[in-house]
């Protein structure tokens, strides 16, 4: 008879037990109050969202709703398909010890339909997912807040939580039509200070840091960073496009990789032919030589050009031939133009090349006026880490400091926390380690 009466008197709420206590004591009469206030037990918190083919954004998702101040005890993942998926290294460094249940409701909007309404949850975040799943979330689930991340440019959704600063991002209650601040949580004490994170998640580190205060590091690096991180851009990127789009080719030499560094890669891709970029020979030879030499001091700048090289292409090019020279890159591109379906133009930043390409019939193009543009943070301060350690800092408190780097072809940067209440750094390693595992199980 109990169990009865608390099923008919209970509510759920993502408010405090305390608040629904009073309501319901001031809303149901006596005599339910007195057997309520003997038999009221705690109702566990729980946070529902949607899963998805793209791991990441049910990551994001629950990592935006924890950034709102939530604190669930337990994290249901609603999903099409069973999957095993444990989020305790991610939910434990903000001191929450969360159950993850991942729910397979199956396929179709009548599954769904009936499935979801069984299913008890405070809040439902239906940003991932298909669109069916979250209409059945909306309409016949028993949330009592069923929220949307707004982000404005989905495309840039696809990355690790924090890659896009969560000011860009607008979490809505969907049924009342309002925006839920953000309250960024504290991580606990005696976290690893210590760790290894990829350059997006540099980035991410220092947009979460960002909701905190006012955010400053060294800006005093090499003009290369600035270039590489497209703070610094050339007039010429423009014209380059151009050609993309009447179907060129290119060759690139020494200088572009060094300059434009991955944004290489960027430039010359067509959304429909894919990468016109070339991998040429001449370019991989000369840049082989430039970074033999094993002295300490080197400038690093070759080193981080043959990094740009080899994750732009894939299959390094075999050749008889070791030369890697001017004259040797235009002897190539004066071959491959006799052997292209498309024309073909070089990249580069040496006047002297431009020159010579020119006279013998070749089209270049020669990154030569320097404007202001856009940086992306991870990639400024991962070029900036191999000429020094790098401070970073929130209204002038050192928060975390990006130790110096040594190997390029790793996209990693070694990052020390140094105001432990705001670990995000450690929680950043987590969710890499949380999406590496779960592509080695597909």
């Amino acid at each position: 008879m109990r169990t009865d009466i608390l099923v008919l008197i209970r509510i759920r709420t993502s408010l405090s037990p305390d608040w629904a206590l009073c309501t319901l004591t001031r809303e149901v009469p006596s005599p339910f109050n007195d057997i309520y206030n003997l038999f009221y037990h705690y109702s566990p918190m729980i946070l529902a969202t949607l899963g998805s083919s793209r791991l990441v954004t049910t990551l994001d998702a629950i990592m935006t709703e924890l950034f709102t101040g939530i604190k669930p005890d337990r994290i249901l993942i609603l999903s099409e398909e069973a999957r095993e998926l444990d989020l305790t290294n991610i939910t434990r460094p903000f001191g929450i010890n969360a159950e993850t249940k991942v729910l397979e409701l199956g396929v179709g909007i009548n599954n769904w339909r009936e499935k979801v309404r069984d299913i008890s949850m405070d809040v439902a975040d239906i940003t991932p997912g298909r669109k069916y799943m979250a209409v059945a979330v909306l309409n016949y689930s028993q949330a009592e807040e069923v929220r949307y991340a707004y982000l404005r440019e989905e495309d840039k959704g696809y990355h690790i939580f924090g890659y896009v600063p969560l000011q860009e991002i607008t979490v809505f209650d969907v049924r009342k039509g309002t925006s839920i601040p953000y309250e960024p949580p504290k991580t606990v004490p005696n976290l690893p200070e210590k760790v290894n994170i990829e350059v997006e998640s540099l980035k991410a580190l220092v947009n979460l840091y960002s909701l905190l205060g006012e955010v400053d590091y060294d800006h005093n690096f090499e003009e290369l960073c600035k270039l590489r991180s497209g703070g610094v851009r050339f007039k010429e990127e423009e014209k380059i496009r151009e050609y993309v789009k009447k179907g060129y080719f290119f060759l690139a030499d020494v200088n572009a990789y060094v300059f434009l560094g991955d944004r290489l890669a960027r430039i010359t891709w067509d959304r429909e032919n894919g990468p016109r970029l070339l991998a040429s020979r001449s370019t991989y030879n000369e840049l082989l030589r430039l970074t033999m030499s094993t002295q300490k001091g080197e400038d690093p700048k070759f080193f981080l050009a043959m990094s740009s090289y080899r994750r732009i292409h894939k299959q390094i090019p075999v050749s008889q031939s070791d030369r890697g020279s001017d004259v040797a890159l235009i002897a190539e591109a004066k071959a491959l133009k006799r052997e292209l379906p498309a024309p073909l133009a070089v990249i580069t930043g040496d006047q002297g090349v431009r020159r010579s390409g020119v006279s013998q019939g070749v089209e270049v193009i020669l990154l030569h006026d320097k404007v202001e543009g856009q940086y992306d943070v991870g990639e400024f301060l991962f070029c900036g880490s191999f000429y020094k350690d790098i401070m970073i800092s929130v209204d002038g408190e050192p928060f975390a400091k990006v130790l110096k780097s040594e190997f390029p072809d790793e996209r990693k940067v070694k990052v020390v926390t140094l105001k432990s209440e705001y670990n995000y750094a450690y929680v950043l390693s987590q969710l890499e380690e949380t999406m590496r595992n779960m592509k080695s199980k597909l």
